[in-house]
């Protein structure tokens, strides 16, 4: 780079540089910054790493504590002020947590790209509790989220132990939603089809910003901190439920046991007794908008899982010359896995598989919407 009539021109060498990769030069855009000066380059600070504008951030934060505090925000537009926008805001803070994301693999020592804590937080049985790790910016996107999903959520939420349990019931309210009408419409000439609750899906995003990765172990905690949560927000009162589905079989014992404890927990219908019959129960709402379903038992009151409801002609459908088998004879080592039956049995055959085993989870959960309805 050198200096020539009030001008600063590109060497040679970083001109082939950047034609060898393929790019050219738009002089219209070329600018020179000092080193000690505020380099920016597509809104970002380039210093000494990628990082966001400081006003930029205090921007997106004041407006987060907006809504949190009230339910709204505003926003200047063209020197006016105007109501802001929950779905640009959220846009927002995934730029910035891309950022912070993309910093966090280049820091030394580095977290990797399942924001993996450190080892010696796995010696602390601390493996899924990683908010000690968030920065400022990470908490706010935090607390954006569990007030989007959770607390302001339009739609009433469901939490099932697993992406799969996400597969079969979507898909099941997809071709039973005749019979649903408060869980899909159905799509007709006029109208598409539209489903009127939504699915929480896990991520690592959910795993380190929410704590929340699917497994009873993860729902418990979640269940713990829910109080807490949502005592960050003075915005108002929830106006739709937040349902966790779990299977009615040994995985969620202690989650269950956990439930049965809370005080303010009431089971329905309210004839049974919530700590030696939560296993019975239609659902239990736990406190506020959160509540807990469990998969009907089965003949004999048996402990059944959400694949249990699916019937013996489905479960042996073959893929890859494997089937899901029937309950009894079930391997898990050697028949097809939960996630190859949600994805081409159940998901990818759904006009030929019968849904009907569903229904009275699917009626559990419109029990839940009703009861919260009659309430909040």
């Amino acid at each position: 780079m050198r200096y020539e009539n009030g001008l600063y021109l590109d060497g040679n060498k970083l001109r082939y540089e950047i034609k060898r990769a393929g790019f050219r030069i738009n002089n219209k855009k070329t600018r020179i910054q000092y080193k000690d000066s505020r380099q920016d380059v597509t809104g970002l600070v380039v210093n000494q790493k990628p990082n966001i504008k400081k006003e930029y951030w205090r921007t997106v934060r004041a407006q987060c504590n907006s809504l949190f505090k009230t339910g709204s925000f505003s926003k200047k537009v063209d020197d006016e002020i105007v109501e802001g926008n929950i779905n640009e805001l959220e846009g927002q803070l995934n730029f910035i947590d891309q950022v912070d994301h993309y910093n966090r693999l280049r820091q030394k020592p580095a977290l990797n790209a399942s924001y993996q804590t450190r080892k010696e937080a796995y010696e602390k049985n601390q493996a899924k509790k990683r908010r000690y790790l968030f920065n400022g910016r990470e908490k706010t996107f935090s607390q954006f989220l569990f007030y989007r999903l959770f607390y302001a959520n339009d739609k009433p939420t469901i939490l099932t132990e697993g992406k799969t349990d996400n597969v079969y019931l979507m898909t099941a309210i997809n071709m039973l939603a005749s019979s649903f009408p408060s869980l899909a419409k159905v799509k007709t000439k006029d109208t598409p089809y539209e489903l009127l609750i939504r699915f929480v899906k896990y991520s690592e995003r959910t795993r380190f910003l929410l704590e929340l990765y699917g497994g009873t172990d993860y729902l418990k905690d979640f269940v713990k901190g829910y109080k807490t949560q949502l005592k960050q927000f003075t915005a108002p009162k929830p106006v739709n439920p937040v349902i966790i589905i779990a299977d009615n079989d040994n995985g969620p014992k202690a989650s269950l046991s956990y439930v049965a404890k809370i005080s303010d927990a009431t089971i329905y219908p309210t004839s049974l007794k919530l700590i030696s019959d939560i296993r019975k129960a239609d659902f239990v709402h736990i406190f506020h908008n959160l509540y807990l379903v469990t998969t009907p038992l089965g003949a004999n009151d048996c402990k059944t899982d959400i694949e249990y409801f699916f019937k013996d002609i489905d479960r042996l459908r073959k893929y890859n010359g494997k089937c899901f088998n029937t309950v009894g004879n079930r391997d898990d080592d050697k028949d097809l896995s939960k996630d190859a039956f949600a994805q081409y049995i159940v998901k990818a055959q759904k006009k030929d598989v019968d849904f009907d085993g569903l229904k009275p989870l699917l009626n559990r959960v419109v029990q839940v919407i009703a009861h919260y309805d009659s309430i909040k």
